[in-house]
């Protein structure tokens, strides 16, 4: 880790400690209720704008935004994955202000901000999510809520405490990340299984399909792409012989997406 960043230099987004990390957490390209995407940039901007002007507290904060994304982001996933399950660690889910939001039906993952940022982390207790992670992300929303009041001091003052911090958040990530792996595999398992039985027969291109589908339609970060790039089919082609071919080929053309697509990145 080289610190001491000249305030005046311009620096990109992989000069930022634990950013490019974070961000491959995030979905690749969000089609959410929100401009996600527009979003999404806009607070890395402001990351490495205020990380290159040595204002680390303010970083953070952004850091802190795109980290609360994945979380919302994950539960989301989860609810698609395992929706019974979803269903009732949400029952005793309270927005703010007594507000009427059907947590059962959301069209983007971005109506988690209604809810307390503590509380809502619980829901990954159903992926496996151990009671001390959980405890982790709220002492972080704790933290980051503690530096928000005018103190009249800053809590991050030089380049080293943000990469302390920093790291802290992208450690949470992983861990996240770690429960959300066999998910994401069980989740393309079944996807495989709809496409073997002919659920996308309208794209005359798996590459398609890949895109519109996996990317966009279940807004899969570049790490969760990687998981379903790396996950063996042999298990499925044993239950399901009978889709030998086409399970093999559709493992091919994503073989290639990825190839190219973590070329370009």
């Amino acid at each position: 880790m080289r610190f001491g960043v000249n305030s005046l230099a311009t620096i990109d987004f992989i000069d930022v400690p634990y950013l490019e990390e974070l961000q491959s957490y995030l979905p690749i390209r969000a089609i959410d209720k929100e401009d996600v995407d527009a979003y999404l940039k806009s607070v890395t901007d402001s990351v490495v704008l205020n990380y290159s002007g040595e204002q680390y507290q303010f970083a953070y904060f952004g850091l802190h935004l795109l980290y609360m994304t994945y979380v919302y982001f994950s539960v989301k996933k989860t609810s698609t994955i395992l929706p019974e399950r979803y269903k009732d660690a949400m029952i005793l889910a309270r927005p703010y202000h007594g507000k009427k939001v059907d947590f059962d039906n959301i069209n983007s993952a971005f109506i988690y901000s209604l809810m307390p940022e503590k509380e809502l982390p619980k829901v990954l207790k159903i992926i496996g999510f151990g009671d001390d992670k959980i405890s982790e992300i709220s002492g972080l929303v704790i933290k980051r809520d503690d530096m928000a009041h005018a103190t009249g001091s800053l809590s991050i003052k030089n380049e080293q405490g943000f990469y302390s911090e920093a790291g802290m958040l992208c450690a949470s990530a992983r861990n996240i990340h770690r429960c959300m792996d066999g998910q994401i595999r069980n989740w393309f398992k079944d996807f495989l299984l709809r496409y073997c039985n002919n659920e996308f027969e309208e794209y005359d291109e798996v590459s398609d399909i890949i895109t519109e589908q996996m990317i966009q339609g279940f807004n899969l970060s570049s790490q969760e792409l990687s998981v379903c790039n790396e996950m063996s089919l042999k298990p499925l082609i044993q239950e399901h012989p009978e889709f030998n071919q086409k399970l093999l080929e559709f493992k091919s053309t994503l073989k290639e997406y990825c190839e190219g697509f973590f070329d370009f990145m």
